[in-house]
């Protein structure tokens, strides 16, 4: 039986923002419905044997997060007391599922004057934000969800299953593309991390789209690839053919703007960058 439905309402054009808090991780829930469980397919994953593959849903409004039990075998848990059906929570709020406990947070917020608000990514692999402060509204560190999913990434990589690791890994690796899009700051190891995945999904999967999009990605951060990330580029562009010349190309210029300032391991690395366009067309 769900809980009494807390009926106060927030002021004309405030919503608010909510987010869980988990052992130093911020998860930042966006509007829309949110599947947790231990399938790769949820929104949210959690690896834990406790946890059902579709264990909770987590319905998020402008003023209100919702939970409901999805049928879990060991239960979801608000405040330490058993879910049965769905509960509204408050901030403060502590929800245990399997071994893991979040507690809700939230902030009150402005609404747009154009009343558009951002739609909840098509995975929450790109929305987790880690840092013991609230995440700021103009800026989500969305590439701290390797911290989340890379057990279950470097698994099914392992196994050789391409497709199932890009499902995962996609959604928070566009997202770190469009913040780099947006001018926003990305951490060099956050970018790194999210080259080499790119690079091995190509590797298992054939798909050339995943080398363009490390090209892209540091085109945009206009910075030199790591020489480990350049080794692997070599490795795998045999295998997934059709890369864009058009964009090494563009990435190369951009580096040779700045080459002045480079030592000579840069320069090298360079060099290497700019060598690619032969194996590519070979």
């Amino acid at each position: 039986m769900a809980n009494e439905r807390d009926t106060r309402s927030l002021p004309a054009g405030r919503s608010k923002r909510f987010w869980l808090e988990h052992e130093g991780q911020n998860v930042e829930l966006r509007r829309g419905t949110l599947v947790v469980g231990r399938s790769s397919g949820c929104h949210l994953v959690l690896e834990d044997s406790m946890v059902s593959r579709r264990h909770a849903e987590l319905i998020v409004t402008e003023d209100a997060v919702t939970v409901r039990d999805l049928g879990s075998v060991n239960g979801l848990y608000v405040n330490a007391r058993r879910v049965e059906g769905s509960q509204r929570m408050k901030e403060g709020d502590t929800l245990q599922i399997g071994q893991r406990e979040f507690v809700l947070r939230s902030l009150a917020r402005e609404v747009a004057p154009t009343g558009h608000e951002r739609q909840m990514a098509e995975t929450l692999h790109g929305d987790v934000v880690l840092g013991e402060n609230p995440p700021s509204e103009d800026q989500t560190h969305v590439g701290d969800v390797f911290d989340v999913l890379g057990s279950v990434a470097e698994k099914v990589l392992a196994m050789d299953r391409g497709e199932e690791a890009e499902r995962i890994l996609s959604g928070v690796l566009q997202s770190i593309l469009r913040e780099a899009k947006d001018g926003r700051e990305i951490p060099q190891p956050v970018a790194e991390r999210a080259a080499s995945y790119a690079v091995r999904i190509a590797g298992a999967t054939s798909r050339a789209s995943w080398l363009d999009y490390v090209v892209e990605l540091y085109t945009q951060l206009r910075r030199m690839l790591p020489a480990t990330i350049v080794d692997q580029l070599y490795d795998v562009v045999r295998k997934a053919r059709g890369m864009h010349v058009s964009g090494l190309r563009a990435y190369v210029a951009v580096l040779e703007e700045q080459q002045s300032a480079f030592g000579p391991a840069e320069r090298f690395v360079l060099q290497r960058i700019a060598g690619l366009e032969r194996v590519v067309l070979s």
